[in-house]
């Protein structure tokens, strides 16, 4: 079994309106220090931002969680008091 991990590289693809909001809502690039729920397999988890670049992002996740290299991940941001899907990502080792 793989190792329960508490910081994730992710190479992630954000869609370019925001999932589940009535008008359509521009994705912004994740940015550094931003809060963001990200669903790993099975497991939710939150996680800070540690460092962001136009395609992949290190976040440190508040839960660990088990994953591995390309296990995907979908990403959620707080728009509006509630939690929306923004993109996916691979978990990168």
């Amino acid at each position: 079994m793989p190792d329960m991990m508490d910081e994730l590289v992710i190479e992630h693809t954000l869609f370019e309106t925001v999932v589940g909001t009535k008008e359509a809502v521009k994705v912004e690039p994740i940015s550094r220090g931003e809060p963001l729920l990200l669903a790993v397999g099975p497991a939710l988890t939150m996680g800070d931002v540690a460092s962001a670049s136009r395609e992949r992002f290190e976040v440190k996740l508040r839960r660990p969680v088990v994953a591995w290299n390309d296990m995907r991940v979908a990403i959620s941001r707080r728009i509006g008091g509630r939690w929306r899907l923004i993109g996916w990502g691979l978990v990168k080792a």
